[in-house]
């Protein structure tokens, strides 16, 4: 149980507002470029942490392209490639109704906290508006920062005047979660909808 009432809800955005799957990225490129291997590519993205720099803001989107293009002498174009990077997502149903029916007509203050960068949280909004109703938000690209560093939670603190002990983080990463819980956050490991509506039920008691 909370020691403080709850007042302030802050949502992850990938596999908590939205779903997605780099796997699509892959495959997808892989679809067109015939000689390239699906895994290969994958393994070189996930090794040097693309993911990672692209959301903190140390590497656009072009440089990962050129970077990729050389790596893999990939034939297609920057805008199939940007395409394909961008649309790996899919909308979480049961989140878009909670959010809808009693996050946005409640009292709580609603924030989005999320390692993501433009291209992304430009391709979300305009494909699943639902997102766009959580208008406060710290994105991970803008801040130069990303979860589970201390410092993204931070600029999410400072900058809307929170207290952690009055809100609730919502995260589907544990690691994410565990730093949130440092600072003082009530938190919920978003894994199933069933468990966290649970979890938030007994919070907000």
């Amino acid at each position: 149980m909370p020691s403080a009432k709850i007042k302030n809800i802050i949502l992850d955005l990938g596999n908590t507002l939205v779903y997605f799957d780099y796997c699509y990225f892959y495959d997808g490129i892989a679809l067109l470029e015939k000689k390239l291997n699906a895994r290969k590519l994958k393994k070189y993205f996930t090794d040097n942490n693309f993911d990672i720099k692209i959301g903190s803001g140390k590497l656009t989107i072009k440089e990962a392209f050129k970077i990729l293009k050389k790596q893999f002498n990939l034939r297609i174009g920057y805008t199939d490639f940007y395409y394909l990077y961008s649309d790996i997502f899919w909308e979480n149903t049961d989140m878009k109704n909670f959010l809808e029916k009693v996050l946005i007509n409640s009292n709580y203050r609603l924030f989005m906290l999320s390692n993501v960068d433009a291209s992304h949280i430009n391709f979300i909004d305009k494909n699943f508006p639902y997102v766009k109703n959580v208008k406060k938000r710290i994105l991970s690209y803008k801040v130069k920062t990303v979860k589970p560093e201390s410092k993204i939670y931070k600029e999410l603190i400072k900058k809307y005047k929170i207290d952690p002990k009055e809100s609730i983080f919502i995260d589907d990463l544990k690691n994410n979660i565990l730093a949130a819980k440092e600072l003082g956050f009530n938190t919920i490991q978003y894994t199933s909808h069933k468990k966290f509506l649970k979890e938030f039920n007994n919070l907000i008691k």
